[in-house]
């Protein structure tokens, strides 16, 4: 599974985003890897983020957190990829704030695994 557009529809999509649909196909499917591409690599830094905005004066709370989300994707055991040039976009210090589990491929490491899988969708 690919992820490569972050934080859209956060309103929209608050009890169903693409990280929370993603644990299930995980858990339906037997096993799924998620490759986290653009600015959806931001989502496997660890961060101060507070899923939360504010829409005509009235703050919204009850938006998703991706980072939480993603821990919970790792802690079910599925693997999760980014690329080193995706990270290096996010800033110097993006390397070191992966999240524990996360696995860091070169430049194009992703296209070159598609192979040996089954399937690749682009979520």
């Amino acid at each position: 599974m690919i992820v490569e557009r972050a934080y859209r529809g956060a309103v929209e999509s608050q009890f169903a985003d693409v990280l929370n649909c993603l644990r299930e196909l995980h858990r339906q499917s037997g096993g799924i890897e998620v490759a986290l591409r653009g600015l959806a690599a931001s989502y496997a830094l660890r961060s101060t983020f507070t899923a939360a905005m504010r829409l005509a004066g009235t703050e919204v709370d009850t938006l998703s957190d991706p980072h939480a989300v993603l821990s919970q994707l790792l802690r079910d055991g599925v693997p999760v990829w980014v690329e080193r040039p995706d990270l290096d976009a996010l800033g110097q210090s993006a390397p070191g704030r992966l999240l524990p589990g996360v696995r860091c491929l070169p430049c194009n490491g992703l296209v070159a695994r598609w192979a040996g899988y089954e399937r690749v969708w682009f979520m």
